[in-house]
């Protein structure tokens, strides 16, 4: 009875309902589009607009300018492409205050039009939008989780965030998802029509360079991903003496690409100041005993996870949820899961102890945080689509309502910076004002000690 209540009140109000069957997605956007720029406006606002987050509008604001990027203390991934490109729209269109809110409103309409798409393939229309609604809410009840807990940081932060690693991420999605679905079925295909090196491998190419060149954090986890789901699909389905020839060519092939991207990445790094990473992770290890170095990772890691049992409840909720929850997720999403916990473990040691010493750099895990509320979001539909589309579509109008009443920083915030005297400031003060100042006031970054810090900064128009 309850469910033909809600099914006689789509009748009522939605008429063409299966006329259209467009427009329950219609709605879903324009109602996601709503909650996500009141997150980024309310609960991630501080996060969002912060001194680590202000690297690329105001990298842009330079560029358009006429000043140029030349003076830039840059970051270890420079992040050119997709997120200075993407943002380098934004700025061209949207008022430059609101960039960093613009972009992660529209960094989740990405997400989601890539999910919407990729799902149609193996589910329904219905339970892809069901698998869409679950998924942003799961998003905004953790969001809500962390801010009622007070998380420091909040980690759901980097589905907004430019320039953390986030945006490479989806991007690697993207290029491996159609790269896999594209040599399978060349595999599959019994007479080769197309020559090996076509136009459509020189795209992808020239896609992973970008990606390679702006963020090899990134794109080392697509790189993973594609191998460890090509293997697991292909390892019942052609024989031995295959892999091994494909295996040699596939390291072949990331040899070369390796090679070359990294001499062109050393060029880069002679015309713009962007930091050694490879230099300083060997100088930092080569001056360690192998035994000193497995110490300092096993406490590095313990420490970390004290962090995150006392600082970040809402990450302990969902990693507690997501072992429940496990064992309905899809199996590529397990298998990429298990595989990548233990390298992203080793890539948070690597870079948090040994490159550049951060006691907590929670964005390294990022990958996790998505495949968890993927799996969870497809384990949910099967529960969800007992439910008519009325009361599922009300839910997130729910969170519209919640997310509305919060307080909105943004003037406060604004006044802070812009009443700033001093010249010479920390690090986490001088793109903050920069930035809303729109440029006008440059102050200087000073450590504890009162040097020049120059890291990640446009502060210095002189060596």
């Amino acid at each position: 009875m309850f469910q033909k209540f809600f099914q006689s009140k789509i009748q009522v109000q939605f008429p063409g309902w299966d006329k259209y069957p467009h427009l329950p997605f219609a709605l879903f956007f324009t109602i996601s589009l709503i909650i996500n720029y009141l997150l980024c406006e309310t609960i991630y606002f501080q996060s969002l607009y912060s001194a680590d987050q202000l690297y690329s509008p105001l990298v842009l604001l330079d560029l358009f300018s006429g000043k140029g990027i030349s003076h830039w203390y840059l970051p270890p991934s420079p992040y050119f492409f997709p997120d200075l490109v993407l943002m380098a729209g934004m700025y061209l269109v949207f008022p430059f205050l609101y960039l960093p809110t613009i972009y992660g409103v529209f960094q989740m309409a990405l997400v989601w039009f890539g999910l919407y798409f990729g799902m149609l393939g193996v589910r329904s229309k219905k339970e892809t939008l069901l698998f869409l609604v679950a998924f942003q809410s799961f998003v905004t009840i953790y969001s809500l989780f962390g801010w009622v807990t007070k998380d420091n940081p909040l980690p759901f932060v980097y589905f907004f965030s430019n320039a953390h690693h986030s945006t490479g991420f989806f991007f690697s999605l993207l290029l491996v998802c159609t790269f896999y679905q594209s040599v399978r079925k060349q595999e599959h295909r019994r007479e080769q029509t197309k020559p090996i090196f076509s136009f459509e491998i020189l795209l992808y190419w020239i896609g992973f360079s970008f990606l390679y060149l702006s963020d090899r954090y990134s794109f080392s986890i697509g790189c993973i991903g594609f191998v460890t789901i090509y293997l697991y699909e292909t390892k019942h389905q052609q024989p031995i003496g295959f892999l091994k020839t494909q295996g040699i060519r596939l390291i072949w092939t990331i040899v070369f690409f390796l090679f070359s991207n990294e001499l062109f990445f050393w060029g880069m790094k002679h015309l713009l100041q962007i930091p050694n990473s490879f230099g300083i992770l060997w100088e930092s290890l080569s001056q360690k005993p192998i035994k000193t170095i497995f110490h300092l990772a096993t406490t590095y890691l313990y420490d970390f996870g004290k962090q995150i049992y006392y600082q970040n409840h809402s990450l302990l909720g969902l990693l507690g949820f997501t072992g429940l929850m496990f064992f309905r997720f899809p199996m590529r999403i397990r298998i990429l899961f298990l595989v990548l916990l233990p390298v992203l473990l080793i890539l948070l040691i690597l870079v948090g102890r040994f490159t550049y010493l951060h006691p907590y750099p929670i964005r390294y895990l990022f990958p996790l945080w998505f495949f968890s509320f993927f799996g969870i979001s497809w384990a949910m539909v099967s529960i969800l689509k007992r439910l008519p589309y009325s009361f599922v579509l009300a839910t997130l109008i729910v969170w519209v309502c919640l997310l509305s009443y919060f307080p909105k920083p943004r003037e406060d915030v604004a006044g802070f910076h812009r009443n700033q005297p001093n010249p010479e400031v920390s690090y986490d003060l001088e793109k903050p004002i920069r930035f809303w100042s729109e440029g006008k006031i440059e102050p200087i970054p000073i450590d504890k000690s009162g040097e020049p810090y120059r890291w990640i900064t446009g502060a210095f128009h002189t060596p």
